[in-house]
């Protein structure tokens, strides 16, 4: 042999041994016939390739959420005067002075039920039922009734009571249907990703939420589109990216319905959701003989939410029958007194409660356990924390002008006269200078769950 090739021979070996560490490692994390990730499960049925006529899941999941943020006022500060706790700068501005302070919290029990139809092809029904949900606001530190300008010492100038607590809510609450679909699954051919494409409808099932009823439902139809991705990259490691819409729909007996002047009643229902959201789920052990892991999963999230009109912070304070504003005592602080009239009371309609929110950004993290023992149980606990960008939560339109004068009028040129303010602009809150301003907004959650699967 000649000495040239004995030469490659010996180097070639060498490599092989330092490198056998390193292709040990290797095959010991190579990927092994195995679940997808939490994000792209999808159930089966009548696939004869993994011997599975069916797949069934049901689960109860126990979520407490709760909400805090600060409530500021759009005011004119007068340079060196005092806005509630506030110091006006030397030179005259508007400036946000915190009023209030704001909580709420949500206890919700969910019946999950998932059922695959065909290949890799799911059907999902969630029930949620609401144990509790109440929500409070008081005035902010350095705030009274003195110098506070939503409930100063005259109810005539009042916009609402401080502090307010809301009605304890309980009851059912808008049920979801979904369906899913993958067309690629890396279990199935590890060539490519696990692909899924979702879309869930949840309908109003709960009676729509009034500040005369203690009901949970919001009175819309709520459609999510989304697609998720992703790839068991190590036996122990698969990450995944998922991006989403959201589109809402009001019902005829909600308070979002079009009310009087519909041609000048531009924002209607909440803003469309867009959003992303990417993380990992770590498997530090699995046992695939009995279907059994530990997985924890981390992500982030973003959404951006365009401007709508929602159940805001103050809804219920505003519309709520102890609200000190009345007619009766002079003061019209929640009349939308630019608009037509009431035509079964002849006078100005008063605020549902419901206002126009700014858009505004959405970042959350989360982290979660799931921990299957067997094949047919698992538990799961997830921990979720989110902040809100600042926006107005009463941002409402003048109006639309529906002649050539450009300017919206109570009265324009068309004959007869027509009335272009938008039916829910609230001149004391929606007007530049007088806004109320959401503020360092955060959200936790914590979710609870156990399922069955068959």
């Amino acid at each position: 042999m000649p000495a040239r090739v004995e030469r490659m021979q010996r180097s070639l070996q060498g490599h092989a041994a330092r490198l056998a560490p390193l292709w040990l490692l290797i095959f010991a994390l190579a990927p092994d016939v195995a679940r997808a990730a939490e994000v792209t499960d999808v159930l089966d049925a009548f696939d004869d390739a993994f011997s599975n006529p069916y797949d069934f899941s049901l689960r109860l999941r126990f979520a407490h959420d709760a909400r805090s943020a600060g409530i500021a006022r759009e005011v004119r500060c007068i340079a060196n005067d005092a806005v509630g706790s506030q110091i006006c700068p030397t030179q005259s501005r508007t400036i946000f002075a915190r009023e209030l302070e704001y909580s709420s919290s949500r206890q919700t029990l969910n019946i999950d039920a998932r059922v695959g139809l065909f290949h890799d092809v799911e059907l999902a029904f969630s029930l949620p039922m609401v144990v509790g949900y109440s929500w409070s606001h008081a005035f902010a530190n350095g705030v009274s009734r003195s110098n506070s300008t939503l409930l100063p010492p005259d109810n005539r100038d009042a916009v609402m009571a401080v502090p307010y607590k809301s009605v304890e809510r309980s009851g059912l609450g808008d049920a979801q249907l979904g369906l899913k679909w993958s067309p690629y699954n890396y279990y199935r051919d590890h060539s490519k990703p696990t692909w899924v494409f979702a879309i869930n409808w949840t309908l109003p099932t709960g009676e729509p939420m009034k500040a005369e009823n203690d009901t949970v439902g919001l009175g819309l139809h709520q459609v999510d589109f989304s697609s998720t991705i992703s790839r068991r990259a190590l036996r122990i490691l698969e990450p995944f990216f998922a991006i989403h819409a959201t589109m809402f729909f009001e019902t005829k007996d909600s308070l979002f319905a079009k009310q009087r002047q519909p041609e000048t009643h531009k924002e209607v229902t909440p803003g469309t959701q867009v959003g992303t959201r990417f993380g990992g789920e770590l498997i530090p052990w699995e046992d695939l003989k009995n279907d059994a892991r530990i997985e924890l999963e981390a992500g982030f999230a973003m959404d951006y939410n365009f401007r709508g009109r929602a159940y805001s912070e103050v809804w219920e304070a505003l519309a709520s029958p102890s609200n000190p504003c009345r007619l009766s005592a002079s003061c019209s602080n929640i009349s939308h007194t630019k608009s037509d009239p009431d035509p079964t009371t002849g006078r100005a309609a008063m605020t549902n409660g419901i206002t126009d929110v700014e858009q505004y950004g959405t970042f959350a993290g989360w982290a979660s356990l799931h921990y299957q023992p067997v094949r047919h149980f698992q538990i799961s606990a997830m921990f979720r924390y989110s902040v809100d960008t600042p926006h107005f939560i009463t941002f409402g339109d003048y109006g639309v002008s529906l002649d050539d004068n450009k300017a919206v009028e109570q009265a324009n040129s068309q004959t007869p006269p027509k009335n272009e303010y938008s039916p829910v602009f609230l001149p004391s809150l929606d007007s530049p200078g007088s806004r109320l301003r959401l503020q360092d907004v955060a959200n936790i959650s914590f979710m609870l769950s156990v399922s069955g699967k068959l």
